[in-house]
């Protein structure tokens, strides 16, 4: 994720002179001390902000062409190449600074000490709460992509941290977009809870609606959040069930982002080609998929041309379907496009092709074996072979139990399917009240109940 935090503002902190008068008889001697000190120094307080202007010059042209190194070697420690500067209380500038560079080169240990003093001197500074936020956060996001490793407890504890300083940062400004953003980034994409994502999400494109003009524009840099909130915002809901509530939102950011285009193309209408499927809506989702492919690499982008066979092969045109899955080379196919391959092979009854990707999908899978498992037991059903089937659900159950700690519906479904064909009545009902259990408005699950039911009563 290469979000970033709002530019800092240039804080420059006023060096006041001291009152002329007789000091009040209970004034700490460090005070007096720190007022002698002020008085005697050489260099003014204008000086020392054109010094920092200039400074902030230089970081500015760093900052702005993404010199990273170059901008720690200048600034880092402040406090050795800057005493005045820091004395001044221009620490925090130069320190917040550090450690934005520090994330782009993915040393994080290093910018979260950094970040943790901006908090430390100023702890009520919205700036230094949102930079601590972002500094974790963005350690997530490159231990995700595998930059960086984080431990476990260090991941459990870097997401407490962004947290905790997202959650502060909105209370020192509840009209804030970004920070609302990116605790929404943190939620859906870093731990895979899009429901608490949402209202985060929502919250943000609604703090920006609220502005009035002068506002905006006062603020235009976070419109860019707000409109990538809208898109994440329209995913939650798709996520949820709600097709139709992401559609309406998903429209408004195809249209806020119609001149600004701080999101691809690719993925904009890949996500509504990804809605209108969920609707049913297959030529619409056709449009959508079409236009989107015009500028995906398949390599890349193959997620586009793996929903674009899955349209067309529920149209069952399956020269389409294979036509859009030629386009991904087959050495870059992963899991999912080995599963849709998969279906429109059997679709057109080539059950053994079918069965050989499906074998290979399950080899190279680690987290959704179960999906090619599930298929091969379908597969098997049909076949009449129901030993195999029962295998291939079984093994299905047994992966899902052990690696997300639940049984998986469809599984669970094929294996009471063909306990019941195989007239094992009492196995098929327990494996079909475990489902029951698990997701009671399974589809077909009350009609194989049904016929269950009547199989155990005819032995009696």
């Amino acid at each position: 994720m290469t979000d970033k935090p709002e530019p800092s503002s240039i804080f420059v902190p006023e060096i006041i002179p001291v009152d002329e008068g007789i000091p009040e008889p209970d004034v700490e001697p460090k005070d007096s001390a720190f007022l002698d000190h002020l008085a005697a120094q050489q260099v003014s307080s204008e000086g020392l902000q054109k010094a920092f202007g200039r400074l902030w010059g230089e970081i500015e042209i760093l900052r702005g062409e993404g010199r990273w190194q170059e901008l720690v070697d200048l600034l880092h420690p402040a406090e050795e190449r800057f005493p005045e500067l820091v004395e001044a209380g221009f620490g925090p500038a130069l320190w917040g600074e550090t450690a934005f560079a520090l994330c782009q080169l993915k040393r994080h240990d290093a910018a979260l000490d950094l970040a943790r003093r901006c908090v430390q001197e100023n702890p009520e500074d919205y700036h230094a709460h949102a930079r601590l936020a972002y500094t974790a956060y963005d350690s997530l996001y490159a231990a995700k992509n595998r930059e960086v490793l984080l431990h476990p407890e260090e991941r459990k504890s870097r997401m407490e941290l962004a947290h905790k300083h997202f959650a502060k940062a909105q209370a020192l400004r509840p009209d804030n977009v970004t920070q609302f953003y990116r605790q929404g980034m943190l939620y859906k994409a870093i731990q895979n809870k899009p429901d608490r994502a949402l209202p985060l999400f929502r919250t943000a494109v609604k703090n920006w609606d609220a502005l009035d003009e002068k506002q905006k524009k006062a603020r235009h840099q976070e419109r860019k959040n707000a409109v990538k909130a809208l898109y994440q915002w329209a995913s939650c809901l798709l996520a949820s069930g709600d097709a139709k509530g992401a559609l309406a939102v998903l429209t408004r950011c195809l249209q806020e982002d119609e001149r600004s285009q701080y999101l691809s193309v690719v993925h904009k209408y890949f996500a509504l080609g990804k809605v209108h499927h969920a609707l049913g809506n297959l030529q619409d989702a056709e449009k959508a998929l079409d236009f989107a492919a015009i500028q995906a690499d398949p390599a890349d982008h193959d997620y586009v041309f793996e929903l674009r066979a899955r349209v067309a092969l529920a149209q069952r045109r399956f020269d389409d379907a294979e036509k859009a899955l030629a386009r991904i080379p087959a050495h870059r196919r992963r899991p999912y496009v080995l599963w849709t391959e998969a279906d429109l092979l059997a679709a057109q009854g080539r059950l053994d092709q079918a069965k050989g990707v499906l074998k290979k999908a399950a080899e190279k899978d680690r987290r959704g074996r179960h999906k090619a498992l599930v298929r091969l037991a379908k597969i098997a059903f049909r076949e009449n072979a129901l030993e195999k089937c029962l295998q291939w659900a079984r093994e299905a159950n047994a992966f899902c139990r052990e690696t997300y700690q639940n049984p998986h519906d469809e599984a669970l479904f094929w294996e009471a399917a063909a306990n019941y064909r195989l007239g094992r009545s009492k196995e098929a009902w327990k494996a079909a009240s475990e489902l029951d259990a698990l997701r009671p408005r399974y589809p077909h699950l009350a009609e194989l109940k049904k016929k269950i039911a009547q199989a155990l009563s005819a032995k009696k």
